[in-house]
């Protein structure tokens, strides 16, 4: 056996694996052995390549150009090549008879494997055991050179020992689509267990595999609809030497989320509707699927809205998490909303997962925030806007109460798309409320005209107000007393969709 301790995970279908195990027999007269002092040392029949390997017995350099190799049906000349003083060289199998590979695989069944010197003189050859149930081991010499021939661990390029090394294993990952798992393992001293072990936030399963057709399996059990699922392989061998898939188990494992084909929910957070909060409601959302999430919108209604009235919101992507904002609305208000995933099957799903509780069409199941407390910075308060939509004029309401007398003046000013290079003052625009002051409910009411913007601009604004007394007062959302009109830095900003 070999003296590298590994484990081999190819990530390749067993199919792939196991293609050379059709390789055709075919049976062929040979000379006799003549000897040589170079000599087949260990093959790997179940690679991906495949891979042979010679070994110097001398303490010379050897000449091996115009060596053949061959199987059972194909013969190959070794290119220009010398091979070092009790060294070895190693020739990938891959049948393309390219870069130095040779123009024929190894039958993983078994398959006589020989050696020719220039001169055509057949100087080694071996007959390969069936090998399909050794995945990731190989045949060679016990020792370097010797006699005596053995199923090992590889180590390709390096001295052949009888060093013990653990389970060779060799998986695809386990998927929610797998009633079945199927992995490939292999020991030079035998097996004593294979197990798949499968954790969940509510369970812990050890699920033994058996040998079924060289090939270790386990039934899967089933697990709910957004269930995530950590696994990882334990091999045992005869020895006591243990191997995991992947090799990071037991401390960190490979896992996967059940779908069902369609878009999950992993977690969904909002920040903004506490008590006290004046500003916009902001959603983080993470969603998974097993293809691709291509979409997810943010649906809701304000009070007195219908199912009909909902309004939606896509949401954008950074980072893995998907954001989105509804505006700040009135203190108290109830405000119901859902949100919809989309993968690129075109599946629909949703959260809440309609599971008789929840039902997109029935406003009722919707889930619901209640907008909080208002609070009064200079005599504003309850500031809400419009969705901030390319094509739609951008409204702005404030609501303005004084202790101090009637509401003398209100103002509106702002920039689109500032630019702190260009910007003179000249670019900011000014709209003054030309109705009643004050309004029969304090409430006032600007809009942006849709023309002057596009989708991607920023807006940056604030607002002014003079009390009775003839004072000035400044607003902007989430800003204290200490605003200053001149500091841009102060004014707030809205992004256009």
């Amino acid at each position: 056996m070999k003296n590298l301790k590994y484990i081999v995970v190819m990530f390749i279908t067993l199919a792939t694996t196991f293609s050379c195990v059709d390789d055709e027999m075919i049976e062929s007269t040979l000379p006799p052995v003549v000897g040589g002092e170079v000599k087949l040392n260990e093959i790997l029949s179940t690679g991906d390549p495949d891979w042979l390997e010679l070994y110097n017995t001398t303490a010379d350099d050897i000449d091996i150009t115009g060596y053949e190799l061959g199987d059972s049906n194909s013969r190959w000349v070794i290119p220009a090549m010398t091979i070092p003083a009790n060294g070895y060289v190693a020739f990938d199998c891959d049948g393309q008879d390219a870069n130095g590979s040779t123009n024929f695989k190894i039958s993983s069944g078994g398959e006589n494997i020989v050696l020719f010197n220039p001169a055509g003189e057949l100087i080694d050859e071996i007959t390969t055991p069936d090998m399909s149930a050794q995945v990731g081991l190989t045949y060679g010499r016990e020792i370097d050179g010797g006699d005596n021939w053995v199923v090992m661990s590889p180590s390709k390029g390096a001295p052949n020992s009888n060093t013990n090394e653990a389970p060779v294993i060799t998986a695809d990952d386990l998927t929610e689509f797998d009633a079945v798992y199927e992995i490939a393992v292999s020991d030079a001293d035998g097996l004593n267990s294979v197990k798949l072990v499968l954790t969940t936030d509510n369970s812990v399963m050890s699920l033994d595999m058996a040998l079924i057709d060289g090939e270790y399996k386990t039934s899967v059990p089933e697990f709910e609809i957004g269930t995530k699922v950590e696994y990882y392989v334990i091999a045992t061998d005869n020895t006591g030497l243990v191997s995991y898939y992947p090799e990071t188990a037991p401390d960190t494992l490979n896992s996967y989320y059940i779908t069902d084909g369609n878009a999950i929910f992993l977690s969904v957070n909002y920040q903004g509707a506490e008590d006290g909060n004046l500003g916009d409601v902001t959603f983080t959302v993470e969603a998974y699927d097993n293809v691709e999430v291509t979409e997810v919108k943010l649906y809701y209604v304000l009070p007195g809205f219908t199912v009909d009235d909902k309004i939606s919101v896509q949401l954008t992507l950074e980072n893995g998490e998907w954001t989105g904002i509804i505006p700040a609305q009135p203190e108290e208000s109830i405000v119901k909303y859902y949100l919809r995933a989309k993968n690129d099957a075109g599946n629909k799903s949703y959260y809440p997962m309609e599971d008789g509780a929840f039902d997109h069409d029935v406003l009722a199941t919707w889930p619901s925030y209640m907008a909080g407390e208002a609070v009064i910075v200079n005599g504003f308060s309850l500031f809400t806007n419009s969705n901030p939509i390319a094509d739609s004029d951008l409204d702005m309401n404030v609501h303005i109460s004084y202790d101090n007398g009637d509401v003398e003046e209100v103002k509106l000013y702002y920039v689109v798309n500032y630019d702190p290079a260009t910007y003179d003052g000249s670019q900011r625009v000014t709209l003054e409320w030309v109705g009643d002051l004050p309004t029969s409910d304090d409430f006032y009411n600007f809009a942006i005209p849709s023309v002057e913007f596009a989708s991607g601009d920023t807006i940056i604004w604030y607002m002014r107000a003079k009390d009775g007394a003839g004072d000035k007062q400044y607003f902007t959302r989430g800003q204290d007393e200490n605003f200053d009109k001149d500091v841009i830095a102060d004014w707030d900003q809205i992004t256009i969709l």
